[in-house]
């Protein structure tokens, strides 16, 4: 059937009277919608289908539980992200994730396994859509298919990088429209800058990549229509409306987040996008390593094949070669983020663009054979290089046929029901203790201190927590570390949750944090912890591990610190190979004990590490009774930054809550005898720092003036 907009005459005649449109033929076109259709109906969540079936949370307390809980929680109170709370993702995103939240009898419960929903959906209809525009020519039949394969098998939850994937794919078609002078230049460009905005306001991050999709998109239709002079003209039209647009929507989305001028939601977006890559780099392994790097090398050779081959290539959008260049750019730079944090979901999350171009190239051939050939290909390899995601695995799909059927309506042994959720019994018992605690000291709409980041306790308890960026361990650097306490000292909570760290040597405790990457949380962001320190003081130990804060006004007028320096020389050295030990020296620790040790360095680098990632850095303390450990530490690079330390047990840095500080240090505390810097990389795709540049080295002792010395002055 024929393109309606394109069924015009040689000389710019009117549109001749259009073919009638039947239902048999729309069906013939677009019956690969259905493939959507099958997705959503897998997908639907247990709780939507048998509201009776309870939700069985074997593993309590995970990580990302924590965020998504509160996330949605959030959005039910009225706290919005980019808003009220800085996080990577915005609020769209938070509304798509809080929407099955709002609608039940059970939010806490149904928001662990509801909350992805609309966000896949999302993903499949992007993937849909992308799928429209790249393969338009195709028969339905292969958008069908490679949409099943990819939705099953690749396509991360979240739908960000399927958001931006699809915006590419329409940046590309409309730069096409634009050259071909199909769409008026300034249309396209104010356009694509809303599109863009939309995108900042699901994720930073996919608004970074929908804006490097738009430029990308130009380079590769300018590439192929170089020739051509008008060219340069229509890109710098289409740019500057692009250029001007965006600025309006800028000082709007400024106006609806806060006033017109304010560019906090901006400013946070782009420092969270920033922080990423020096906060949170993660180690590549071989199978990681494989799965990342294996569709990279053999989608530079399909890319190179499909260029290569003639046929076609006036008719099919995949052999053209504004789509081969920029379309393997755009993947190219989306895999950053894998190689970064080379965690199992990120590599998913980077090597997505690639799989689904790769899939677009190889599914753009016309023969019959070809196409035979490249089904058969793309089934084999899904099944053997990747796994079904989890709600598609065969077992989810039984389990929950099965509890279609015959649903559980009461936890089993050893379990607990709290909203229509089982937890273990005894991780049952600790949330009621913790959570009525919350409520004892707390009205219903007043907000929460938690810390490090077991926000399932306040949402549990109905209470807001309290924070100016999702996450505190995002909370690094000064301008995020200031923007978290600005929300903190905002709320004004007056109780709260701190959660030690558990340490290797210890003893295993579920109710303490954990260490994310090897970093304690109080060395990742110690302004956070010393904000509270100073502003709330400990009660009665809920259970092991759990201990309560009261709000404490007078505890800030009442702290003192004494630095005492470590006479260790301020020096820069220079760092020669990828693995580097630097010995700083014996320190001169004070006769008198001190709590904290503290360093003022900077790490500096090339400007390549913003290609690839930092090297891990630790610091290896030796005690004076030959105890040795090696603490890692995070520095953002080529900036002058204070690095704390608690060179002991770091689960008792919850007794200097305590408002008696005698109290503070009962353990033993050997003084500190040796340091060196240990510098090492994560992986080959680290990049080696050029200089450490020390500027100086403290002991720092804290200390706590009573309160009655206070009430004489």
């Amino acid at each position: 059937m024929p393109n309606l907009e394109e069924v015009v005459s040689e000389n710019g005649s009117p549109l001749r009277h259009p073919p009638k449109i039947r239902p048999a033929n729309v069906f013939r076109r677009y019956w690969d919608l259905a493939a959507v259709l099958l997705l959503m109906a897998a997908s639907l969540p247990l709780p939507w289908i048998s509201p009776r079936t309870v939700i069985l949370v074997q593993r309590p307390g995970t990580f990302d539980e924590q965020w998504v809980l509160d996330s949605a929680f959030k959005a039910t109170q009225g706290t919005i992200f980019g808003r009220d709370v800085a996080f990577v993702y915005g609020p769209i995103f938070q509304w798509l994730l809080a929407a099955p939240e709002r609608w039940s009898r059970y939010p806490m419960a149904d928001t662990y396994v509801s909350y992805r929903t609309l966000l896949l959906w999302c993903g499949f209809l992007f993937t849909y859509a992308t799928l429209r525009l790249l393969l338009r020519e195709q028969p339905p039949w292969k958008r069908f298919l490679l949409l099943l394969l990819l939705a099953v098998f690749w396509t991360p939850w979240d739908g960000r990088t399927a958001f931006a994937i699809f915006l590419f794919a329409l940046f590309l078609r409309g730069w096409y429209a634009v050259s071909a002078q199909r769409i008026g230049r300034l249309v396209f460009g104010c356009g694509s800058s809303l599109l863009a905005t939309i995108a900042f306001l699901y994720s930073a991050d996919t608004g970074v990549y929908a804006v490097a999709a738009w430029v990308l998109g130009a380079c590769g239709v300018a590439w192929e229509r170089r020739r051509e002079s008008p060219g340069l003209k229509i890109s710098a039209a289409a740019g500057g409306g692009f250029a001007l647009s965006l600025g309006v929507l800028v000082l709007l989305v400024n106006w609806i987040m806060a006033s017109p001028l304010d560019f906090r939601f901006w400013r946070t977006s782009l420092a969270l996008v920033g922080v990423h890559r020096w906060n949170e780099p993660y180690p590549l392994s071989t199978d990681g390593a494989i799965h990342l790097l294996a569709p990279l090398v053999i989608g530079a050779l399909l890319f190179v094949a499909r260029r290569i081959v003639p046929a076609d290539r006036t008719e099919v959008l995949a052999a053209r070669p504004g789509f081969l260049l920029s379309a393997f750019a755009f993947a190219l730079l989306c895999m950053q983020s894998g190689l970064v944090r080379s965690d199992y979901n990120h590599i998913v999350f980077g090597v997505y663009p690639m799989v689904l171009c790769v899939g677009v190239v190889v599914f753009s051939f016309r023969s019959r054979l070809m196409s035979a050939a490249t089904a058969v290909t793309a089934i084999v390899c899904s099944f053997f290089f990747s796994e079904p995601a989890p709600q598609f695995r065969p077992s989810s799909l039984r389990f929950r046929l099965a509890r279609i059927i015959q649903p559980i309506a009461i936890c089993p042994g050893g379990y607990r029901d709290i909203d229509h959720a089982c937890y273990p019994a005894q991780f049952a018992g600790t949330l009621q203790a913790a959570v009525g605690y919350l409520q004892k000291h707390s009205a219903e709409r007043d907000s929460v201190l938690i810390f490090p980041y077991q926000y399932m306790y306040g949402v549990a308890a109905q209470r807001n927590v309290a924070a100016g960026v999702e996450q505190s361990f995002l909370a690094n650097g000064k301008y995020l570390s200031e923007f978290d306490i600005a929300g903190m000292q905002q709320a004004r909570a007056q109780v709260g949750l701190y959660f030690p760290d558990q340490t290797a040597d210890g003893p295993a405790n579920p109710n303490l944090s954990l260490q994310i990457d090897g970093i304690s949380n109080f060395t990742r962001t110690p302004s956070i912890w010393f904000w509270m320190f100073r502003h709330y003081s400990s009660d009665l130990e809920i259970a092991p591990g759990i201990v309560p804060l009261l709000r404490d006004e007078s505890r800030d007028a009442r702290i003192s610190m004494e630095e005492y320096p470590l006479s260790l020389p301020a020096d820069r050295y220079a760092i020669s190979t990828s693995s580097q030990v630097i010995g700083l020296g014996a320190p001169l620790w004070p006769a008198n004990g001190a709590d904290f040790l503290r360093l003022r360095m900077r790490v500096n680098y090339s400007p390549l590490w913003k290609l690839r990632k930092p090297e891990r850095l630790g610091l290896e303390i030796t005690l004076a009774d030959g105890t040795r450990t090696l603490r890692t530490l995070v520095a953002e690079p080529n900036v002058m930054s204070e690095i704390w330390i608690y060179p002991w047990r770091e689960a008792d840095l919850s007794r200097y809550f305590d408002s008696d500080e005698r109290r503070w240090r009962v353990s033993p505390r050997p003084a500190v005898t040796d340091l060196r810097l240990v510098v090492s990389p994560f992986d080959w795709f680290s990049q080696k720092p050029e200089s450490i540049t020390l500027q100086s080295a403290d002991a720092v002792r804290l200390s706590l003036k009573q309160q009655q010395t206070i009430t004489n002055r």
